[in-house]
């Protein structure tokens, strides 16, 4: 939603920032930086997306997050890899940070050029499911968004250590001292604060997102100070919150398949009436289905992709050869027409079970050299015996054990379960609600099947009680007027398997069904009325009541490339004349004549949707008579063939029957004599018996929207303009099938180049930011220094050797050269980086083995900070630094 965007953006920047705070860390304790490595960690971030990208025909780029994570963990693995022995030297990393900050600078903050140049061998302008203005645009448009966020996790993480550091420091000090010192950091952190949440973040969409990357790091780093602020804030988490993180992958995955429908723009319905129940299950399946993929994915990853590198090329060779078989088989049947459900279970059948011999042949032998002989096995199962009496024969199981079971079983058990599968598939296909696409003409039947309903469309509660009341699902208009006692319209609910899915058509996609289109209303006052709906609905203020301007008159009204043009043409005959007209060409409008041109020689192509109703007029003014109604009868069929006519010529052609009449509140004696309900139904009757419904491509129920509200005609004849609004819906509902396909021969509009959201000046400042958090060792990018206003020994620069000589002694990396004596507080980011490769969990709800914690209480026993600050563990306090578990970090650098 708008009003939530900017916050959403703030969240992907902590996200992608967790990125590069995890992988440097990992890349500086570990040191490494080997394909098992690499593959390991692009199989995390790209194994359910490419499987997505497979299995649903979408594009990578669509799914952007991941190509986000995927580039920017090779940014912080060249970092490190390239030039290694500068990683562990004092000033060495930090310049080759500053390099790395201004290649950022220049690739994003700057229009020169070499963005397109570095990304136009893999990048294109083609437009694609995803990047419609081409994948260039597209990925230069996602990443300017965070192009600094992984750059500075990077910079936080290299001075972790000093961070920490610097709270015990502080914590050392008196608490009047103390609380002067971290109060003049926090205040400058929310006065930064204070300024972006009051200026750049209630900017509009398209503006924020031209600040996110340079200002979307301080309320991140105000967080993390301010959430570290005290011992007793560090020392708790929430697990939940690590759980969920864990699989926040996934669920960015899943959202748009599992948990949303309509583009995003609604939940998927299980329980329709009951929202809240509804978005309950819903968002339950949603989570459990991430987690248990989060799962899948890493046992794929552990056995697919081992600590071996042979082990791993075979693997991703024998699985990219899988997938190009299976493709060059479906690309084969597709050629040849076979493409079915028979011939798909079939080959699905043959070719599994093929894979799947294939995998025993390749495998079998390594299984069972890795079973050592005379392993015990539990349980007394026949499966067990079975592989003891292989792993005993060498390999060789025995005939009649691999005859019945070890051949058999499994291809059977296979070929059951893709059976099944493939049953619950088609139903699902033949009865589900599918792939949200425009809507057929086999909806012509139901567009029209609704009621008005004394609801608030705009609350899901309120929809809730008008599905279970009314059986009403969605509504024309997102209105309050139920809620002040008035009506809003909605239709009546389809089955799934019709796809038949109305729903309110707003501006934007009506302008966009109707673009370099024109469409004509002819007929009297009712129609009119639905000419101004329609503009309404296309964004125009229109059909406000004007008593100075003329009643019966031509309109003509363009909105961007569209025409929408109005003839008056009251009685049977000035429709015919009307239609006549467009038929034969004459009087074109210029939107007409352009398309006579475009056609060439003269040829006329007519507008792109007529709408015609009346009926009322000749009720009243020419059924007098018997000479009379067999005129009009004559009339109505000569309308019914010019109808039919333009239908031939391509044009379709609706029908509005007229609506209901207010008997009673009509204004004059000649209407109350001549044009009642009974009198009207009567046209209505002949206009069906001379042709004129069949001779539309599709008929307006005007009663139907209508009789409903029919005290609301304030003259019998007229209502209030927000009933023809939802007969406007309708008609623009109908478009779907009615318009036809048109050629544009107009130039493409140039799509938007790299560049255009870089901004120098910006760009500068974040490079100030780098250097000082750079070269004055600040993780806070400067804020830290407002504390040696009050405390002069916890200035970040000066505690490099204190903080780093200890973590380099215990993970056995270079040594530190330092002046004074360090401080074991260092040992914090030391047991934090411990932990994390050894895959620890943290906070004070969870439990640390006995070698960590002996290790722990070692080093608060030899600490003198820690005496007097009495702060919490080390795996509590580092946890807290970063506000949850020490998992965190683990997941970062899986991510």
């Amino acid at each position: 939603a708008e009003e939530t965007y900017n916050s959403i953006r703030i969240m992907i920047t902590c996200y992608v920032w967790m990125t590069g705070f995890g992988n440097f860390s990992f890349f500086y304790l570990k040191g490494d930086y080997s394909l098992v490595r690499v593959l390991q960690m692009l199989w995390r971030l790209n194994f359910l997306v490419i499987f997505l990208c497979l299995s649903q025909g979408t594009t990578y780029i669509l799914y952007y997050i991941c190509p986000l994570h995927t580039y920017f963990f090779f940014m912080v693995y060249f970092t490190m890899r390239i030039g290694k022995h500068l990683n562990y030297t004092r000033y060495g990393l930090r310049f080759k940070l500053a390099i790395v900050a201004l290649i950022i600078y220049f690739l994003w903050d700057v229009d020169s050029g070499l963005f397109q140049l570095v990304h136009f061998p893999v990048l294109s302008t083609t437009p694609k499911l995803g990047a419609t203005s081409g994948s260039m645009w597209e990925w230069y448009f996602r990443s300017t968004l965070d192009h600094w966020s992984t750059f500075l996790g990077m910079i936080f993480a290299l001075n972790f250590p000093i961070t920490s550091l610097f709270y015990r420091k502080l914590e050392a000090q008196p608490y009047a001292t103390q609380l002067l010192a971290k109060g003049a950091v926090a205040v400058g952190l929310l006065a930064a604060f204070y300024v972006w949440v009051s200026g750049p973040f209630l900017q509009a969409k398209l503006q924020y997102n031209a600040t996110n990357s340079y200002f979307g790091f301080i309320p991140l780093i105000t967080y993390i100070y301010l959430r570290n602020l005290t011992p007793t804030l560090r020392s708790y988490s929430l697990n939940l919150l690590h759980q969920i993180g864990k699989t926040t992958l996934e669920t960015y995955l899943m959202q748009h398949h599992i948990w949303l429908t309509s583009n995003a723009k609604s939940l998927l319905t299980l329980i329709p009436g009951y929202p809240k129940c509804n978005f309950l299950v819903v968002t339950v399946i949603y989570f459990y289905t991430s987690r248990r993929l989060y799962k899948l994915t890493l046992f794929l990853r552990g056995m697919l992709l081992p600590d071996d590198l042979g082990k791993c090329i075979r693997s991703l060779v024998g699985l990219a050869s899988a997938i190009g078989v299976f493709y060059l088989v479906a690309l084969t049947l597709d050629s040849m027409g076979l493409v079915s459900l028979t011939t798909i279970a079939i080959v699905s059948i043959i070719c599994g079970g093929l894979l799947y011999q294939t995998i025993m042949d390749v495998t079998w032998q390594s299984f069972c050299e890795s079973a050592p002989i005379g392993a015990p096995v539990s349980s007394n199962s026949e499966s067990n015996s079975i592989i003891e009496n292989m792993i005993a024969n060498g390999g060789a199981p025995n005939a009649d054990v691999e005859s019945t079971v070890g051949r058999l079983t499994p291809p059977i058990i296979g070929t059951i379960f893709l059976f099944i599968i493939g049953v619950t598939w088609h139903g699902m296909a033949l009865g589900g609600a599918g792939k949200i696409k425009p809507l057929h003409e086999g909806c012509d039947a139901m567009v029209n099947n609704g009621r008005w309903v004394p609801v608030n469309s705009c609350n899901e509660e309120s929809r809730g009680t008008g599905y279970r009341d009314f059986g009403v699902t969605n509504y024309a208009t997102c209105s309050s007027r139920g809620a002040s006692g008035t009506y809003v319209w909605g239709w009546y609910d389809t089955e799934s398997y019709t796809h038949c899915r109305f729903e309110q058509r707003d501006a934007k996609s009506i302008k966009k069904a109707l673009n370099h289109r024109t469409i004509y209303f002819i007929g009297d006052s009712m129609t009119r009325n639905l000419y101004h709906a329609s503009l309404r609905s296309m964004g125009m203020d229109s059909g406000a009541y004007d008593a100075t301007q003329p009643k019966h008159a031509d309109i003509t009204n363009s909105i961007g490339s569209t025409t929408v043009e109005f003839r008056w043409a009251p009685l049977a005959t000035d429709q015919v004349s009307a239609l006549n007209d467009i038929n034969s060409g004459v009087g074109m409008s210029a939107a007409e004549e352009e398309d006579t041109d475009a056609g060439g020689a003269g040829q006329f192509l007519g507008p792109d949707l007529i709408v015609l109703g009346g009926g009322t007029w000749d009720r009243l003014h020419v059924f007098a008579t018997d000479e009379d109604k067999q005129s009009l009868a004559a009339s109505i069929k000569d309308l019914a063939k010019e109808m039919r006519t333009a239908r031939n010529s391509g044009t379709p052609v609706a029908w509005l029957i007229p609506t209901t009449i207010n008997s009673n509140a009509l204004n004059t004696e000649e209407k109350r004599d001549h044009m009642r309900e009974e009198d009207v139904e009567e046209m209505r009757a002949l206009h069906a018996e001379s042709g004129i419904l069949s001779s539309s491509s599709f008929v307006i129920d005007g009663p139907g929207f209508t009789m409903d509200r029919v005290s609301e005609s304030y003259d019998g004849v007229h209502y209030p303009p927000f009933i023809y609004d939802a007969g406007a819906q309708i008609l623009a509902n109908a478009m779907d099938w009615l318009l036809p396909e048109k050629e544009i021969k107009s130039e493409l509009p140039i799509p938007p180049q790299p560049g255009k959201m870089a901004n120098p000046f910006l760009g500068l400042m974040m490079l100030c930011f780098v250097f000082i958090g750079l070269m004055f060792f600040d993780g806070f990018l400067g804020f830290s220094f407002l504390a040696s206003l009050f405390v002069k020994d916890a200035m970040p620069n000066d505690l490099y050797e204190e903080a780093f000589s200890a973590l380099h002694k215990k993970m056995k990396l270079p040594a530190i050269e330092y002046e004074r004596g360090p401080s074991s507080s260092s040992s914090v980011f030391s047991s934090a980086m411990s932990i994390v490769s050894s895959g620890g969990t943290w906070g004070k709800s969870e439990k640390s083995n006995s070698n960590n914690s002996a290790g722990q209480a070692a080093h608060r026993s030899n600490s003198s900070v820690d005496q007097k600050s009495n702060a919490t563990t080390v795996d509590e306090e580092i946890a807290a630094l970063l506000g949850g578990n020490n998992s965190d970090i683990e997941i970062a650098m899986r991510k």
